[in-house]
This record gives C-alpha cells, sequence and structure tokens, in this order.
C-alpha cells in the first residue's frame, strides 16, 4: 500500500509538478526547510528528454535559492558525452537553449538509478547516508517535492 501511494503521489507530480515550483520557492515564514528530489529514470540517447528536464528543473531550483544540500539528482549521465551528441558535453531542452549539463550533481548515476534507491533517497534511508549518498532528511514542517521523468502508464511507473 506504502510503495502504491508513493508511486501513485510519484506519478502526479511528474504530471503536474513544474508548475508548482514557485510555491515551494516562495519565501519561508514557518521555520521550514525544502527539499526537492528530481529523478530521470531512463537512459541512452532516444531518452535525452527525461534528462534534459532533470537538469533544466535543477537550475531553477537553485536559481530559487534552494541550496544544493537540499536538491537530490539522479541520472544516468549518458546522454552529455553520448557519441550522437553533436555538441560533446552540452544537454539543452529547447532550439538553441543554454547548456543545462553544467553545474550538475552526480548523486546518483548510472545503475545506481534504480527503485531502491530512489525510495531509500526520498525516505531518508540511512543505509545510503552511511554510503554517502544523499537523502531526504526532513521533518514534520518540511516541504518535499519530487520529480520522476520516465515511462509509465497508469498505475505503473517504470526505470529503464
Amino acid at each position: 500500500m506504502k510503495l502504491t501511494l508513493v508511486l501513485l503521489v510519484t506519478y502526479l507530480v511528474v504530471c503536474n509538478g513544474l508548475p508548482f515550483a514557485d510555491q515551494l520557492a516562495a519565501n519561508n515564514v514557518d521555520n521550514s526547510h525544502k527539499w526537492v528530489v528530481l529523478c530521470a529514470g531512463s537512459n541512452g540517447w532516444e531518452n535525452y528528454a527525461d534528462q534534459a528536464l532533470v537538469y533544466r528543473a535543477y537550475h531553477l531550483f537553485r536559481s530559487y535559492g534552494i541550496p544544493e544540500s537540499n536538491i537530490i539528482v539522479m541520472h544516468y549521465d549518458d546522454i552529455a558525452h553520448h557519441s550522437k551528441n553533436p555538441n560533446p558535453g552540452v544537454v539543452i531542452n529547447e532550439i538553441g537553449g543554454k547548456n543545462l549539463y553544467h553545474n550538475i550533481p552526480k548523486d546518483y548515476v548510472g545503475t545506481e538509478v534504480n527503485p531502491t534507491n530512489f525510495l531509500g533517497a526520498i525516505s531518508g534511508d540511512p543505509e545510503l547516508v552511511k554510503r554517502g549518498k544523499k537523502v531526504v532528511k526532513s521533518g514534520p514542517n518540511d516541504n518535499v517535492f519530487v520529480y520522476f521523468g520516465d515511462h509509465g502508464s497508469p498505475g505503473n511507473i517504470k526505470f529503464i
């Protein structure tokens, strides 16, 4: 049941999340902390957009003043230097757009991008902390924003 709820919430965030970024970035009047988890669950050149959107969201949240320590980025990190990339080291999400790949953290990359680590990161798994990984360390008054970009269908989220 808990996993189903987490997946449902994640699905809703994927569909509706970024328009609420302004609310998450609003002035902190209740002494809460803000946490952001950005996950691109797919890899490969054909899934370029999933990672590009995560990179765009990272820069958006940083521009709102959310510290890097409170943003967790999960991405396969395989498109910036992919053999099909005409501009190695550059990732954009619109024609003529700026490079979004610069300064992107590598909190979870490659095979670390998986359901176990995703659920552990959003639930504050102490085992991940022991391995030097970032996790959400939220309290009762904190705001947590989760964005998951990948493939799925109603009731199903998939990591590729």
